[in-house]
């Protein structure tokens, strides 16, 4: 009871510290930026406004100005006005109309006057009534005394200015009567009817002038001055807003969001401490399976030895304490042999069990330091720190390869298996990781072609022989889009005495563009990697059905790889390709080598079967290399066994070849098959090889392969 109760105050205590605490402070921050945010966008959307505003009211000053100086200048170039420039009393009374009472009425020219040459005023009105005594009038006189009046050229413009402590607009026109160069003047004092004109243009509000001096009363306002420099006044007005009124906008729903918010965060904080209490409860159970989490995630579920990630972390760390302490590391990548076969014939659980018992025997062969992980499939890798010299490594996979062949107690039964090693050493080989799998896995690949079960040393070579490889097969399947390059040839079979011809066996050649003649052995391999051999093999039995229908009494006779021969659907697409090209499948044989029959017996059986009820005939190519020749002679029902020309070499050389071949003959003979013999090249082979009672010779005694044009000019 006391450890419930001490527990529920740990998690309060924690609960407040880590959740409450960091919430409400989240809360916090995110209102203050928030209102932050707002406080600043209003502010700066005020300001771009008020500038906005300002810039408004000069142009609004300056169009004033420009507009005062057209009125005048429109009344200065007035032809009449200098006709009228004459103290009689009909042209005063004009002047007064015209000028005088006209500008002012009109446009709300305060003070006009007409200046002589010397700069006296010759007429003054005032609001549109003539002066008798301008010389007395202070404000004549002021005007007389402004900066723009006093300057050296007097030309025509308009500026401000200060008139008897007000500001004014004043302006300046030319009148010219008979060569006398006489002045215009008027002004506008910026009285409230000047202001309240512009602020109604400008769609402004409380627009009013105050003195230099004068504290100010509003919130905006700007200097103005003239453009000789001299500071008239400021212009002050109550600017708009359109933050606060945004402000004003958004308030209401902004302070909802708040409180939903605010609810929200309650809400979720009581679904937070129910939810929390749950979890910690919880994660005290989960704790105790943290371990086993990590063990997962770094080992493989089936062996429960380290993964790919495991393995190359150990082996970046030994690169590492290799490089710094110069010592070396070996890689060995191993690939089990067989293990598809044996996947399938006794199952995934047969498999597992495979799996499972080659992961103990790597482990019990290992030093402590050293690494095994499954990284895959049936593919293990040791990682192997600390190496004093190459021929500890060579031991080591030497012991790996003997105990893998070893038999495997499985599903009741013994099974064999074996591995090929791929093996390279850091840093001879290099120091990056990736780099050293890559050339490890070459190393695999060489030990697989070099017939499994044994372990291969990177070497550069190895590299280039690969990307050789890489680069027929690439130009290999360039060649298959229009099979530019690429010829059947045929090599005859002769009857025994070697005078006539029986048959012909297709051959496929290839002349490189670069390379020349490819031979057989070099791309042939690589198609059956790639598969570009089902294709090839295709095209040559189109061929093959072809020349057939050329000699329709000849036997042609076509090679099938493995390869093709295992794919899915191969009876029909043979019996299909036969249908296409015209051929007579009875005068087409198949041969096949024992490898295809050594996968799956009984699938291999049952695709022969397949084939001789199509009408093709079935030979036995390479026979006697093989592990159970006898026995297949009598399981596979074939037409015909074709002697290895290892055999026929060996004529004359060995002393028991005579009596292998004999009774290769009897029993091919026994058990009803036609036998040839490959490889011929002597007239003694040839003679050996009628007296052992073989049916059908082939060699270069007779003819190498000829291409279809000189088979014809051969036979004849």
């Amino acid at each position: 009871m006391i450890n419930s109760v001490k527990l529920s105050a740990g998690f309060r205590r924690s609960f407040i510290r880590e959740v409450l605490l960091p919430l409400m402070a989240i809360l916090l921050l995110t209102f203050a930026g928030a209102g932050t945010a707002l406080f600043l966008g209003t502010t700066l959307t005020n300001q771009e406004a008020k500038a906005q505003q300002q810039r408004m009211i000069e142009a609004s000053f300056s169009q004033s100005l420009a507009e005062h100086q057209r009125q005048l200048l429109s009344m200065s170039r007035w032809a009449p006005l200098a006709s009228h420039l004459t103290t009689s009393p009909s042209d005063r009374r004009w002047l007064n109309d015209n000028v005088g009472r006209w500008l002012y009425e009109m446009f709300g020219h305060q003070l006009i006057m007409v200046l002589d040459e010397t700069g006296l005023p010759m007429q003054v009105w005032r609001e549109g009534q003539p002066l008798t005594a301008p010389a007395e009038d202070p404000t004549v006189q002021a005007v007389l005394a402004s900066a723009l009046l006093r300057g050296q050229s007097q030309q025509e413009e308009a500026d401000y200015a200060r008139v008897e402590g007000r500001a004014a607009a004043l302006a300046i026109g030319d009148v010219t009567r008979e060569a006398t160069r006489l002045k215009l003047v008027s002004l506008k004092f910026l009285d409230d009817g000047y202001l309240a004109g512009l602020a109604e243009r400008s769609q402004l509000k409380g627009l009013h002038f105050s003195d230099l001096s004068a504290v100010a009363d509003t919130p905006a306002r700007f200097l103005l001055t003239s453009r000789q420099g001299e500071e008239v006044g400021y212009i002050n007005w109550d600017p708009m807003r359109p933050g606060a009124q945004m402000l004003r906008a958004i308030a209401p729903s902004t302070g909802i969001a708040v409180l939903i918010v605010m609810l929200l965060c309650l809400y979720m904080l009581r679904r937070l401490w129910t939810s929390s209490r749950d979890l910690s409860q919880s994660m005290i159970r989960l704790g105790a399976s943290e371990a086993q989490a990590m063990h997962l995630a770094f080992h493989d579920v089936l062996t429960g030895l380290p993964n790919r990630a495991l393995v190359e972390e150990r082996l970046t760390q030994a690169l590492a304490l290799a490089t710094r302490h110069e010592q070396r590391v070996a890689l060995l990548l191993i690939d089990l042999d067989r293990f598809k076969n044996i996947n399938d014939t006794y199952g995934h659980h047969a498999g597992d069990e495979l799996i499972i018992a080659v992961a103990h025997r790597l482990s019990t062969l290992l030093r402590p330091s050293d690494t095994v992980g499954r990284i895959g499939g049936d593919e293990f890798i040791v990682v192997m720190p600390e190496v004093e010299n190459i021929g500890q490594v060579q031991a080591l996979a030497q012991r790996i390869l003997d105990a893998l062949s070893q038999p495997y107690a499985l599903s009741g039964g013994e099974v064999w298996s074996g591995a090929s090693i791929g093996l390279v050493l850091a840093p001879k080989d290099g120091l990056d990781r990736q780099e050293l799998v890559r050339k490890a896995d070459i190393a695999l690949y060489e030990a697989k072609s070099s017939g499994r079960g044994k372990y291969r040393q990177f070497e550069r070579v190895m590299d280039e022989s690969i990307r050789t490889r890489q680069n027929i097969a690439a130009d290999l399947r360039v060649a298959l889009q229009d099979y530019r390059g690429l010829a059947v040839w045929y090599q005859p079979l002769m009857d025994i005495e070697g005078k006539n011809m029986v048959g012909v066996e297709a051959l496929l050649r290839w002349n490189h563009p670069t390379r020349g003649a490819v031979p057989p052995a070099d791309f042939i391999a690589i198609a059956e990697e790639t598969g570009l051999i089902i294709p090839l093999g295709e095209w040559v039995l189109r061929e093959a059905c072809a020349i057939q229908q050329r000699f329709p009494a000849l036997m042609v006779a076509v090679n099938v790889s493995p390869v093709q021969f295992r794919a899915t659907g191969f009876v029909t697409r043979m019996v299909e390709i036969v249908r296409e090209s015209g051929g007579d499948p009875q005068h087409i044989e198949l041969e096949i080598t024992e490898g295809v029959l050594i996968e799956d017996e009984h699938e291999a059986r049952a695709i022969i079967i397949a084939l001789r009820e199509a009408g093709f005939r079935i030979a036995l190519d390479d026979f006697g290399t093989g592990y159970s020749s006898l026995n297949y002679l009598s399981t596979f029902p074939v037409d015909k066994i074709k002697i290895d020309r290892s055999f026929t070499q060996s004529l004359g050389v060995a002393e028991n070849s005579v009596a292998i071949i004999e009774s290769v003959v009897k029993l091919g003979h026994a058990m009803g098959l036609t036998v040839t013999a490959e490889g011929v090249e002597t007239p003694g082979q040839m003679s050996a090889l009628a007296d052992a009672g073989c049916n059908q010779l082939q060699g270069y005694l007779f003819s190498q392969a000829l291409p279809f044009e000189r088979l014809g000019d051969w036979m004849r």
